[in-house]
């Protein structure tokens, strides 16, 4: 498992970031075609096992007659299989990696978060279709469920996402919101981890949302107030290559940290998330969802320790309650 899953802001791991396996997820998609070259280039970077996923959902086989169901079934996955090969043979793909085809039939989302577990994965790289000007379900419930639900960090790739030329990955600037929460410490102690592997600029950021500011002095002063609890947040001994910025904004949270982003010309954004069962996942729009709409660099999620442990409870006494009503 990740260097990252056990530690916390204030005591970031001495060592680097460990990324072993790898899981990409893919529907062979355009945007999951662009999100395959920020799979590859971490997986390179770390050399990682990388674990090539599709998920055949049984929506595929809704008009499909009794009668030619097993021949369906079969050609969907020889077909799946050839793709996933020609994905990871596509200029060079996997040479000189580790690298495995995944392939199952069911839920997409449920079975992706039990691949997560059953090969001990790192890191999950998803692809969206998200753009600020289209309609929220095209993000997809499959990406929102993995962020929040997933054991291990999510990077979310984008469609507007592009990689330089080369298909190297190169993170220069990490910017990573805080709202003083502790998913958001979470997140803290993942991007300095990440920060020291890329010797990359670290921009930690808070946007005040909802003060109330009648002068400028007004201003300055919570502006002060606000960057010295940034700075707590960071540890004495970072190990940094650069030393951290610290920026604070105000307005909305999603506008605010899309705007540090912005200007910064950001590779990466770190953000903590707060978990949700699958029901409420879509109830309401969330800052990290709407940044990731949002964003042109990929979004790495991260979810606290406390909250894994919450869904790993409420996902036990699921399969409890299931297996006592087969029983019955």
């Amino acid at each position: 498992m990740s260097a990252f899953k056990n530690q916390t802001a204030t005591k970031p791991a001495k060592n680097a970031l460990t990324q072993r396996n790898v899981l990409f997820a893919t529907d062979f998609s355009a945007a999951c075609n662009n999100a395959w070259w920020y799979a590859l280039a971490l997986a390179r970077h770390y050399s990682s096992k990388l674990f090539v996923a599709h998920v055949i959902s049984p929506d595929v086989y809704v008009s499909v007659p009794p009668e030619l169901l097993c021949e369906a079934q079969k050609r969907n996955r020889l077909e799946a299989e050839a793709k996933i090969a020609q994905l990871q043979r596509r200029q060079g793909g996997t040479t000189g990696l580790q690298s495995e085809a995944l392939l199952r039939e069911g839920d997409i989302a449920g079975s992706l978060l039990h691949l997560i577990s059953e090969y001990n994965i790192d890191l999950l790289v998803v692809a969206t279709r998200g753009h600020r000007h289209l309609k929220r379900l095209l993000l997809g419930s499959v990406a929102e469920k993995l962020f929040r639900q997933a054991f291990c960090p999510v990077l979310v790739v984008p469609s507007q996402a592009r990689l330089p030329s080369g298909r190297t990955l190169g993170i220069s600037r990490i910017v990573c919101p805080t709202d003083f929460s502790p998913a958001s410490s979470a997140a803290l102690a993942f991007a300095i981890l990440l920060a020291r592997d890329y010797k990359a600029q670290l921009i930690l950021g808070h946007v005040v949302e909802g003060a109330v500011i009648n002068t400028v002095e007004d201003m300055h002063q919570l502006r002060e107030s606000t960057e010295g609890r940034l700075r707590q947040l960071l540890p004495a001994r970072h190990d940094l290559a650069l030393e951290p910025r610290l920026e604070v904004t105000f307005g909305a949270p999603t506008e605010g940290i899309s705007r540090i982003a912005a200007e910064y010309q950001s590779d990466l954004v770190v953000v903590g998330v707060h978990s949700a069962g699958p029901r409420q996942a879509h109830e309401h729009e969330r800052t990290a969802y709407r940044v990731i709409r949002w964003s042109h660099c990929p979004v790495v999620t991260i979810l606290n320790s406390t909250q894994k442990e919450a869904i790993s409870a409420g996902e036990q006494n699921a399969a409890s309650v299931r297996a006592e009503a087969t029983l019955r």
